[in-house]
């Protein structure tokens, strides 16, 4: 979604649209839980100009499907992907590194500044909202999903589903560091 800077007026500008159900499975393509998508993101956003900055109040929905962490039953989730943030035009962006310098090295310390951790740079007239789309949406996803909190996983000898069934297995692992006492006779 492309929003022109200059058909945001006084009241703001409220945008919808969605993003396909084949581009959200690219957005989420390499991740190591496996995400899928079962529909469509639809978004919602609202864009307000505050001299030349652009402040986004967005919110979505995504229908995703993923294998659970620790049995791989399919998951299905509603995932909300709510942000807010300040678009800030490239010329008015000072990017300084806080903390010590040193010449040799480079800047000590961390240059990330917590208040401007909501604030992302726009050049030109035209902003690009997808990029920001795509990171909101990776970073709201769970990253070691569970299809519930007292999941009990898979039976590490015979790969039984312990949600259905105690499977019986010997699952006890000896400390490594006792076992060469078992080879000694008394």
């Amino acid at each position: 979604m492309r929003v022109n800077i200059d058909e945001i007026k006084e009241a703001g500008l409220r945008r919808s649209w969605d993003v396909a159900r084949e581009q959200v499975d690219d957005i989420l393509q390499g991740d190591k839980a496996g995400y899928r998508a079962r529909g469509p993101l639809h978004v919602d956003a609202k864009l307000e100009k505050i001299d030349r900055r652009v402040r986004v109040d967005a919110h979505g929905r995504a229908e995703l499907t993923v294998p659970c962490g620790r049995c791989l039953q399919p998951v299905s989730l509603d995932q909300p992907v709510d942000f807010e943030l300040t678009l800030v035009p490239s010329d008015e962006y000072v990017d300084e590194p806080r903390g010590e310098h040193d010449s040799s090295t480079g800047p000590i310390g961390g240059s990330f500044e917590a208040e401007r951790a909501d604030e992302e740079v726009y050049t030109g007239k035209v902003v690009d909202l997808d990029p920001i789309l795509r990171e909101q949406l990776l970073l709201a996803v769970p990253g070691y999903p569970v299809c519930k909190d007292d999941c009990k996983g898979l039976c590490p000898v015979c790969g039984a589903n312990l949600n259905d069934r105690e499977c019986g297995c010997d699952r006890h692992v000896p400390d490594p560091r006792w076992a060469g006492l078992k080879n000694v006779k008394l």
